[in-house]
């Protein structure tokens, strides 16, 4: 069992999230622990998945945020 000291608008704040849910605080908790986790999981799994895209040519001599905003500025 964990004990958690929360500030009193955030205790507040929990209580009422429960009460319009008609679920316990617990249930409450359990709920927002999951779904960080499930987003954190997706959030590492997208960097992972980026880590392994291909280096492209192009811009090995390059900044690609440079070059794009020297390209905007030939438009204006």
């Amino acid at each position: 069992m964990l004990t958690l000291e929360l500030e009193p608008e955030l205790e507040m704040n929990l209580n009422n999230i429960a009460r319009q849910e008609q679920r316990s605080v617990s249930d409450v908790i359990k709920q927002l622990i999951n779904r960080y986790l499930i987003e954190k999981q997706e959030s590492d799994l997208l960097v992972d998945f980026a880590k392994t895209l291909p280096k492209i040519a192009c811009f090995e001599n390059q900044d690609p945020l440079e070059l794009q905003k020297a390209m905007r500025d030939e438009w204006n």
